[in-house]
């Protein structure tokens, strides 16, 4: 499922984005399949791939007034003439728009009562999947329209998502103005599509619309694997680690997989989720001609394939301590992390966390004042977590780095689980 076309040619041709993830994938497909096969006799796995094009999908018929081509429905703002709209998802509106015509490409791609159906999607095309799979209504909701195929949508997979409202005040936009009105504006934005400017309705629709409670729901009742990415990236749109587009914690919500620490404003550091799947940019992924091309699709497709094959794992439980200044060689009380595993999960010990199998803790450590350095993020090592056996554990942090001063900081972390019946989506998949 590609990510935004700004140009009307690319908006024709917009499934051939991910064609080389694609192929990729498809190469490695019999060598995996037959191992998986030799360990699960009786069972044969059949594949089919098909790539999306939203462009070009049956529309809904329901447009401004005076927009009524249906590749122009990124334009379609809120208040448009023709239309009564209050909000980005109200049926003229683009929100609405993609969602219903990626509903509308599951079903003639795949009709039922093919099932089993794996969403992937770049950019604004995995916000839309997440959307259609959590059944999001105008209001942003979840379960509040039935877009008719989440029964069939087994998982999700984004690359450099377009999770987060990132027209929201946690997010610096490069220059004065605010996202929105630079997106409107064509300005400050890179990367997204090509080379022109975005629609505004597509600008209204990312830059207020919060797609997390989407994407926390299908991580947590199908399975989501959310690939996020920072790297060297210019032009870049925004102020700490982005793609270039996207801000590198807008890329996944909070239930994803997956920790890690980013630039905050107020020189201190906040949490990321999901899954870094190296130190790409946001097109890199889709354009051949990039010189991270490759190595980005190749990190994508092992990825995607272990998450089949090997471990799909969830997060079990999450959450966020805080402890005073303590001096050096001093240690963190001991803090308890997660009780049980939910219903129907097993401890994760197959996949790796920042801190062990299944395990994920980070810390920012607190530099206060002008004169004795910014926040940073707590060096791992400085860690020390017993690992429990049932989606939990204990963690205690020692600052072991300033011999001179003391320092509060703040952590969080994630326990991990996987399926009873098989740590691997595939094999937890209904069978015909």
């Amino acid at each position: 499922m590609h990510g935004l076309k700004s140009c009307q040619g690319s908006r024709q041709n917009a499934e051939n984005s991910l064609t080389d993830l694609e192929s990729a994938v498809n190469a490695q497909l019999p060598n995996r399949i037959a191992t998986w096969q030799a360990a699960h006799p009786g069972v044969h796995v059949v594949t089919h791939s098909q790539r999306a094009n939203v462009y070009t999908a049956p529309p809904s018929g329901i447009h401004p007034s005076d927009s009524t081509d249906p590749l122009l429905m990124d334009d379609w703002e809120v208040g448009d003439p023709g239309c009564s709209t209050t909000q980005q998802g109200d049926p003229c509106t683009t929100a609405y728009e993609w969602r219903f015509r990626l509903a509308e490409e599951v079903n003639r791609l795949f009709p039922a009562p093919a099932k089993n159906v794996i969403l992937i999607g770049h950019s604004n095309g995995a916000r839309a999947a997440m959307e259609v799979a959590a059944n999001v209504g105008p209001s942003g909701a979840v379960n509040t329209h039935d877009w008719g195929v989440q029964g069939r949508i087994a998982g999700v997979v984004t690359l450099h998502g377009v999770i987060d409202a990132i027209g929201s005040s946690k997010y610096n936009v490069v220059g004065i103005s605010s996202f929105e009105d630079s997106c409107k504006f064509g300005d400050a934005i890179s990367g997204f599509g090509d080379s022109c400017a975005p629609g505004n309705g597509f600008c209204e629709w990312v830059a207020r619309v919060d797609a997390s409670p989407a994407a926390d729901w299908v991580a947590r009742n199908k399975r989501a694997l959310m690939l996020t990415s920072w790297g060297s990236c210019s032009p870049s749109a925004w102020t700490g680690n982005s793609d270039g587009s996207l801000p590198y914690d807008a890329q996944a919500s909070p239930w994803a997989v997956g920790l890690d620490m980013t630039p905050a404003p107020g020189q201190t550091y906040r949490q990321a989720h999901g899954q870094r799947y190296g130190a790409f940019c946001h097109s890199d992924i889709t354009d051949a001609s990039k010189s991270g091309h490759a190595a980005a699709r190749d990190a994508a497709r092992d990825r995607v394939l272990d998450w089949l094959f090997v471990a799909a794992p969830r997060v079990a439980n999450m959450g966020s301590d805080s402890t005073p200044s303590i001096g050096f060689n001093q240690s963190s009380a001991t803090f308890t992390m997660g009780t049980a595993c939910p219903t129907g999960e097993v401890d994760d010990r197959t996949t790796s966390g920042t801190k062990g199998l299944g395990i994920d803790v980070v810390g920012v450590c607190k530099h206060p004042g002008f004169f004795d350095g910014d926040d940073h993020p707590i060096t791992l090592s400085e860690f020390t977590v017993t690992n429990g056996a049932t989606c939990n554990g204990t963690y205690r942090w020692t600052q072991a780095h300033d011999s001179n001063n003391n320092h509060a900081a703040t952590f969080w972390w994630k326990t991990r689980s996987l399926r009873a019946s098989s740590s691997e989506l595939l094999g937890s998949l209904p069978t015909d």
